[in-house]
């Protein structure tokens, strides 16, 4: 026996069929949807920016240390983040070997 949706409140009724619905159906051209501009701007914080980062494993202690960090220091991870790659940068003084 299949269960009924959760979702089955949300979803009008299906309407009964009749001959003369599925007749204007089969005449009514699709409406296509409306494109999606590339060039629309972005909107909140991250207008202009690029994600950098990984996933970890939530047990890793590493990971497990960072998060707590982060509440400790009342900072974002995103901050924290940004600072551990400055360092990280620097300590190999990859800005100045790397850059053309």
């Amino acid at each position: 026996m299949a269960r009924k949706s959760l979702l089955s409140a949300a979803l009008p009724a299906a309407l009964p069929v009749t001959a003369e619905a599925n007749e204007n159906a089969v005449s009514a051209a699709p409406v296509p949807p409306a494109p999606i501009e590339a060039s629309s701007p972005r909107r909140g914080s991250n207008a202009g920016k690029y994600h950098l980062g990984g996933y970890f494993d939530p047990q890793d202690p590493t990971a497990e240390a960072f998060r707590i960090l982060a509440a400790k220091t009342r900072r974002r991870q995103q901050d924290l983040l940004a600072e551990a790659i400055a360092d990280l940068v620097a300590k190999y003084r990859a800005q100045d070997s790397f850059s053309a």
